[in-house]
């Protein structure tokens, strides 16, 4: 039986492209078993089974930063973690890695196999994993230009994104009209009146959640709020012009329905932006490597987003900056696209044929 393990899980920015790529090579070769690899603690446990494919679990280890006895066990779960991955790499045709702290000991097994690698790096600036992986790799594809820029031999793909996503950018003006109609009476809203969709992630933004809770008695209640809170934090009460919810399930009916989008920018989202030509109010996460701010520059030097540091987003500056953007987003004609955008809606083939080719050899 010919395998690919696909590596990347966490949060629904590595589990998002993995899960395009998966489906763009069933597509392509049926008789090609997709499976992937994750933790107990991850986004994908619950994402992946759902979308029908197998899915192996093994221990997380994150590399520590500083020596300190919270971490002398470190060594161990290593150890732990690379064996738990040389058994389900073992026998694989190919390894595809996303990044992200379940990537590493996968690329590691590989290598010690022998299985060739591809990696798919999303961010504008790449982590540890995909740095790692990079190394070892057969075929390197990338997401921003200037990431090829820094590691030749690149291949620029763009970001796989999901089908329906791709679906709703490739719709006629009067179909999207009819779309962004019928997916806001989905959630009860009215069409005629401005939504604002609002995500802190996939797993949620306790920081978000509090200042949209503050914010939504302080503006018109004609505009109307769909805020996907994360599951693990408590739901709010639904008001007239807000509806919580503890995720977005069918991001298409959430782009497709909303006017605005208040956000993080990780590289999925960014990238769906650019695709959809969607106006959003991006807060960048402060934490990692500052990948997030990076990732946003496209889309604010597009006219498609303006960034607020976590530092100063607050009650007071987004009741003062709502009606502007919503007057911006309003503006906007979504059947213009970038090229990054019109790249994103065939990135997951593209890295389907790349990796098969490899296969293949």
């Amino acid at each position: 039986m010919r395998r690919v393990i696909l590596a990347g899980g966490g949060t629904a920015g590595h589990i998002e492209p993995a899960l395009a790529v998966a489906d763009a090579i069933s597509k392509i070769d049926s008789q090609m078993e997709c499976e992937f690899v994750g933790t107990e603690h991850g986004l994908e446990k619950a994402l992946i089974p759902m979308r029908g494919y197998k899915l192996h679990l093994i221990p997380k280890v994150t590399l520590p930063r500083h020596l300190t006895l919270r971490n002398v066990a470190f060594p161990l779960q290593l150890w732990r973690t690379q064996r738990a991955a040389l058994k389900v790499v073992k026998g694989a045709s190919l390894v595809i890695g996303f990044g992200g702290y379940v990537s590493a000991p996968v690329y590691l097994a590989a290598k010690r196999l022998g299985v060739p690698i591809v990696i798919h790096e999303a961010n504008a600036r790449p982590g540890f994993a995909n740095r790692l992986g990079r190394s070892f790799a057969k075929i390197v594809a990338v997401n921003f230009d200037s990431v090829r820029a820094a590691w030749p031999g690149a291949v620029l793909t763009g970001m796989p994104i999901r089908e329906s996503i791709a679906a709703l950018a490739e719709m006629s003006k009067e179909k999207r009209e009819d779309f962004r109609i019928a997916s806001a009476k989905k959630y009860g809203l009215d069409p005629n009146k401005p939504i604002v969709a609002i995500f802190g992630g996939s797993q949620g933004s306790q920081k978000i959640n509090s200042i949209i809770a503050a914010t939504i008695t302080r503006v018109p209640t004609t505009i109307q709020f769909i805020h996907s809170v994360g599951r693990n934090n408590p739901l709010p009460p639904r008001r007239p012009n807000y509806l919580p919810l503890p995720y977005f399930e069918d991001m298409a009916s959430i782009y497709g329905s909303s006017d605005l989008l208040i956000t993080r920018s990780g590289a999925v989202t960014c990238s769906e932006l650019m695709t959809l030509s969607k106006f959003a109010i991006l807060v960048p996460l402060p934490h990692g490597n500052g990948e997030q701010s990076d990732n946003a520059a496209d889309l604010v030097k597009d006219g498609l987003a303006i960034t607020v540091p976590d530092s100063q987003f607050n009650q007071d500056w987004l009741v003062e900056q709502l009606p502007t953007a919503l007057e911006r987003a309003q503006r906007l004609n979504p059947g213009v696209q970038s090229e990054a955008g019109v790249l994103n809606r065939s990135a997951a083939k593209r890295i389907a044929e790349l990796a098969l080719a490899e296969v293949a050899k």
